[in-house]
């Protein structure tokens, strides 16, 4: 299999990411299906640590959601396996808590399989 370019990579998973918020805010769990991995693992700002099981148990709560990426880079570390990062601000609404508007750090793993990229791993950290 030819490696995938970084640039590639980057086109083709900022949509990616994109899709994602609004599938957070239209609740599609179709959508994570098709594009997290079983073994998906995320550790948000705080320190918690979810499954998609989990997650997918989060967003019920979320009103909706949107997210400006601020930087978004890119490596490719071995094939199809991208390693994302970056900063993006964030605004969600939950249900109960309100609003939330944060600027975060995140790092994540994907890896493209039969032309899916899939998520693997999803890390964010807050700035200040």
């Amino acid at each position: 299999m030819p490696q995938i370019s970084a640039e590639q990579a980057k086109q083709e998973l900022i949509p990616l990411l994109h899709a994602w918020t609004r599938a957070v805010g239209a609740k599609e769990h179709a959508w994570f299906d098709r594009h997290v991995d079983p073994s998906w693992s995320y550790t948000d700002y705080t320190g918690a640590q979810r499954g998609i099981a989990d997650y997918l148990q989060l967003i019920q709560n979320v009103n909706w959601y949107t997210e400006d990426f601020q930087r978004f880079d890119v490596r490719i570390v071995s094939g199809s396996v991208a390693l994302i990062n970056g900063v993006y601000f964030a605004r969600v609404d939950f249900q109960g808590s309100g609003l939330l508007e944060i600027t975060l750090a995140f790092s994540a793993v994907w890896e493209q399989r039969g032309g899916v990229w899939k998520a693997l791993l999803h890390h964010t950290s807050k700035l200040e």
